[in-house]
């Protein structure tokens, strides 16, 4: 399968596979720097509901800055493709920790669960947003050892 163009940004290879799109490294050209993009898949596209939520979760996100949560650059629609941007993680996510690992210890167990909370905690009292879908391969976790959620955009009615 081919990559997808987005004007402004060199997509470069694809980083991993979701429930709501696909997400690709890329290289930002105005600025020369990584970024991954999180990409609308055709058959999601093509319904109404998907493409709010998606368009929801990016602005959501994009409204929230906090040490511990992947922070949103850009948004938007380009041919028929809807895509977000978002800082580039070089790293891992807490779920391959675990399988390289086969388990963590208490002190890294600790810190990677304090700074969830951390995130979980600011997007609630910023934004009232909630993540719905909380698990290791939405932790990640950035060579220097910082911890990142991701994937936060969904909103409780209300």
């Amino acid at each position: 399968m081919p990559l997808p163009l987005i004007k402004g940004y060199e997509i470069i290879r694809t980083l991993g596979e979701g429930g709501m799109g696909a997400v690709y490294l890329a290289r930002q050209l105005s600025l020369n720097r990584l970024v991954a993009v999180k990409i609308l898949p055709d058959y999601l596209a093509e319904n109404p509901s998907y493409v709010i939520r998606f368009r929801q979760e990016a602005k959501a996100a994009g409204k929230l800055k906090h040490n511990n949560m992947v922070q949103i650059y850009d948004a938007g629609v380009e041919s028929d493709v809807f895509y977000f941007v978002m800082e580039y993680i070089d790293g891992e996510t807490a779920g391959r920790r675990v399988a390289r690992k086969g388990r963590l210890d208490e002190e890294s167990t600790l810190l990677i669960g304090e700074a969830v909370a951390v995130a979980l905690e600011y997007a609630w009292d910023d934004a009232r947003l909630v993540h719905r879908d909380i698990k290791p391969d939405n932790i990640l976790i950035d060579g220097d050892g910082t911890v990142k959620v991701a994937d936060l955009g969904n909103r409780l009615p209300g």
